[in-house]
């Protein structure tokens, strides 16, 4: 029963929100979105690109990533537990910065919208005169048609991933980086595909190229073969695909990786076997060993939050906010597991001020919602009052919101009107 309870709880702390993508989940991990928004700013200036970039991390054990039309970059867990070091993701980043940078997502969704009226008028007078002519047969050509259009939009595809595979390679170049842990993870993809028994052929007519032709590119354009890896960022990266590989217990792979990351990924897994004591034990070693690293302490809390040591925990997550006062996690787990009745009425009120970015951020997520519902019970805070109870029992009918919301905004707080105004902006 403890060990259900608390893998249950474990798949809470990074495993959440709903994402459409192969059912998987979006990964919240402030340590990996650090790291990658580092590594996502270093492409974009050295290709001088100034474009906002969005990222989502999602829980799924597919090698990949991919842009959205909101040109938002997905990037699996399992593409950062395959990644042997920080540079295959940079390269993989990379390609998909490339995208964005290169307009294709506006480029194709253009061409796409040109060939649809063109495909809706062609067949239209294709069926009329089918039926003018009363020449059923004329109508069978409409599956030639449309398999001409497909493979008309495949070759374009196909240009646009070999464009953004040279953006690639290029980048690299710009940050004097090589390795070849890149050709070793399109072998990876390769093998998983074959695996899965897709063959040689059928992957020779996806939309993204051959990877013969991606490494014959890759060796091609690479002009020093001689790589070189930033340690202290590998260092990071390592210890976030240890954390990732625990997480998803991928045992294969765990024992190929040198004996502290090793160490890392086994720790989780103790942990998620229910032998907290063992995980505890070297993840303290491990802590000893590396001072600096002050997420190795996160996963600590982490552990310690899931197998109900709350107090314990929230000593931890005070630590990890000191150092990252900007980890909004940390502060969500230190905030809705604070004892209001250990606190005097104007705690209370310091503690929903200085919390308050949190909601005006995460304005739909209960956990928090719930707590401010009961420090404006408590202190008696009637217009928040009325505001939450209104807002966590809210129906889909955007009118009655709208017209709730503008009801709302009539009190004198001003930090009341303005969440009410960051809603109304970003959520209706």
């Amino acid at each position: 029963m403890v060990i259900k309870k608390f893998i249950k709880l474990l798949l809470l702390l990074i495993f959440i929100f709903s994402n459409k993508y192969a059912v998987s989940s979006q990964i919240v991990d402030y340590e990996t979105e650090i790291f990658i928004n580092n590594l996502i700013l270093e492409i974009k200036k050295v290709n001088n690109l100034n474009k906002n970039i969005n990222f989502k991390l999602l829980s799924n054990n597919n090698i990949n990533a991919f842009v959205d039309e909101k040109k938002t970059i997905h990037i699996t867990s399992g593409l950062i537990e395959n990644s042997n070091d920080y540079i295959a993701l940079v390269s993989v980043l990379a390609h998909e910065v490339g995208h964005i940078h290169r307009n294709h997502i506006s480029i194709r969704k253009l061409s796409i919208n040109k060939l649809n009226k063109y495909k809706n008028i062609s067949n239209f007078s294709i069926i009329a005169g089918s039926m003018i002519s009363n020449s059923p047969e004329i109508l069978q050509g409409l599956a030639l048609s449309s398999a001409g259009s497909s493979n008309l939009y495949l070759n374009f595809s196909k240009e646009q991933e070999t464009e953004a595979d040279i953006y690639s390679v290029k980048t690299l170049s710009k940050l004097g980086v090589n390795s070849n842990s890149i050709t070793d993870l399109l072998k990876t993809i390769e093998k998983k595909n074959l695996d899965k028994g897709i063959s040689k052929e059928n992957q020779r007519l996806s939309t993204h190229p051959y990877f013969e032709d991606r490494i014959n590119l890759l060796n091609y354009l690479t002009s020093n073969k001689n790589y070189k890896i930033d340690q202290k960022l590998d260092l990071q990266f390592q210890f976030i695909r240890a954390k990732f590989l625990g997480y998803s217990e991928n045992i294969s792979v765990i024992n190929t990786l040198e004996e502290t990351y090793r160490l890392y990924a086994n720790s989780i897994l103790e942990a998620k076997n229910g032998n907290l004591i063992s995980s505890l034990k070297i993840l303290n070693e491990l802590i000893k060993n590396n001072k600096n690293n002050i997420f190795l302490i996160e996963t600590k809390a982490d552990i310690l939050f899931s197998y109900g040591f709350t107090k314990e925990s929230i000593r931890f997550y005070k630590l990890v906010l000191k150092q990252y006062p900007l980890n909004s996690y940390a502060q969500i787990r230190i905030f809705s597991e604070t004892n209001l009745e250990e606190l005097s009425r104007a705690e209370i009120d310091e503690l929903f001020v200085s919390n308050l970015n949190l909601l005006k951020k995460y304005y739909n997520n209960k956990n928090i919602l719930l707590t401010y519902l009961r420090i404006a019970k408590h202190n008696n805070k009637q217009d928040w009052l009325d505001f939450f109870n209104f807002w966590l029992n809210k129906n889909k009918n955007n009118d009655n919101i709208i017209k709730k919301l503008n009801e709302f905004k009539k009190t004198n707080d001003k930090n009341l009107i303005e969440l009410i105004t960051i809603i109304e902006n970003k959520y209706l």
